[in-house]
């Protein structure tokens, strides 16, 4: 979640003199001829800042006779059209409303058709805006300011706080900032301290931490304001104090379709780069049906194994962070009938297991060995998923085994499995197996699990 600027905080008054004259500066940056058509730079002028009231004034030098030009205000949802006022000089006005939220350290988006193409660039905004952003005192001076386009000046991705909890006496705060590499930064806390040093420990990335005394005022830590700058170039970027937990690598994937034979694996990996996840917070729903209590939870991932008739089903998962923001991510896939006839003539590839039952126990050194008929000479196909259990908790799933065997001219096949590390020597480790046998245009898969038992 992207910290948002109180329109009505001082940080956000601007106080610019009228402007008289031309409000232009010399542009930055030319574009090269070779890039024509383009979007050279943009001037962006006020004379109240960003506060309710105030009168921006945008202008955008550009290919000419463009049939549409705007300029998008970072998030805010708030888009600027502008006209042509001389062969590419294109200008627009925009006054700020009390709802508008416009944050000067976001990107402005400029936007040009021409010529049945749309082209776009990003924009910072001015220095002097985004001082504003970080808390600076109001000019009470005209100025002209220049925009510039991010390349190779300095610039700021992310800066987040790591630590978990809440803001309170004796915790350790752990400060990120994600940048431009080689530069200098720090840490400004406005009311709490000034100048923390934010050390490069890897390219673009710097991080430090600050200790909370007992007379700080938590409130104050959702201003803070981080500044990186290198030589003359300085931006600066207010925390993002609020960024909810993000779902990744879902499986099956969203439209996916997967066999009905066996235990269908439901899978995401959650990350979140502010507080940590919570997993006692994390829910896991199928068809409206709460399965929580039967998955396998962890601050990255979840697991959920079960048996699914064919149909289409919706997967809802919920997670919260230490800091009780929240995400959801819904989707959805397709379980079908896993023994399909792909030959003319119809009619399944017979397969079957014939060393193990589903669910049933295998030695204690987790050693395997599958064996089954199918076809005489069919191409099969076993590949093995082990998961290890310590305690009451389940490891992550490994795959340990994919190898391919053929048939004797009976049809009767085996694979001996061994188990990876030491994991194989505990008790109650799983064991997923999927077996697939081929010939000719017919296929058909068997998939069991094994349960390693005790010594």
């Amino acid at each position: 979640m992207k910290t948002r600027l109180r329109p009505t905080a001082a940080a956000l008054m601007l106080a610019l003199a009228p402007m008289a004259g031309s409000l232009l500066a010399p542009a930055a940056t030319a574009a090269p001829a070779a890039a024509k058509p383009a979007i050279a730079n943009i001037a962006v002028n006020s004379d109240a800042g960003v506060s309710p009231g105030a009168t921006l004034r945008l202008q955008l030098t550009a290919a000419p006779n463009a049939s549409r030009v705007n300029v998008t205000l970072g998030d805010s949802g708030i888009v600027v059209n502008l006209r042509q006022q001389g062969a590419g000089n294109y200008t627009g006005n925009y006054v700020v409303r009390r709802s508008d939220r416009i944050d000067p350290t976001q990107l402005m988006t400029a936007r040009v058709a021409i010529g049945g193409r749309t082209l776009t660039r990003q924009f910072h905004y001015p220095p002097s805006f985004q001082a504003l952003a970080a808390g600076a005192p109001p000019s009470q001076a005209p100025v002209q300011v220049q925009a510039r386009a991010p390349g190779p000046r300095m610039a700021i991705e992310r800066f987040f706080i790591r630590s978990s909890g809440a803001v309170e006496a004796g915790r350790e705060l752990r400060f990120r900032l994600v940048g431009a590499p080689g530069g200098d930064a720090r840490l400004d806390i406005p009311g709490v301290i000034q100048g923390v040093d934010l050390r490069e420990t890897r390219p673009g990335e710097y991080e430090g931490t600050y200790t909370v005394r007992r007379r700080d005022d938590p409130e104050a830590f959702r201003t803070a304001v981080a500044t990186l700058e290198r030589g003359d170039d300085r931006v600066s970027a207010r925390l993002q104090f609020d960024r909810p937990p993000q779902i990744t690598d879902l499986l099956p994937a969203n439209g996916d379709r997967v066999t009905a034979r066996g235990r269908t694996h439901i899978a995401a990996r959650i990350s979140d780069e502010g507080n940590p996840v919570d997993p006692s917070r994390v829910r896991l729903r199928l068809n409206g049906r709460d399965v929580t209590a039967d998955a396998r939870i962890t601050p990255d991932e979840v697991h959920f194994r079960a048996d699914l008739d064919p149909g289409r089903y919706a997967v809802e998962l919920t997670a919260r962070d230490t800091g009780g923001n929240m995400t959801t991510k819904t989707w959805t896939f397709d379980v079908v009938p896993d023994r399909q006839a792909a030959g003319p003539g119809g009619g399944d590839l017979p397969l079957q297991l014939t060393s193990h039952r589903n669910e049933a126990p295998v030695d204690a050194d987790g050693n395997l060995l599958i064996q089954g008929r199918t076809v005489p000479h069919a191409t099969v196909r076993v590949r093995v998923e082990q998961t290890s259990v310590s305690g009451r908790r389940a490891g992550v799933p490994m795959d340990v085994f994919d190898e391919t065997v053929q048939a004797d001219r009976n049809g009767v096949f085996s694979a001996a499995v061994q188990p990876r590390g030491r994991a194989g020597t505990l008790p109650g480790t799983r064991f997923e197996v999927r077996v697939t046998a081929s010939s000719g245009n017919q296929a058909a898969e068997e998939r069991i699990t094994l349960v390693q038992r005790e010594g």
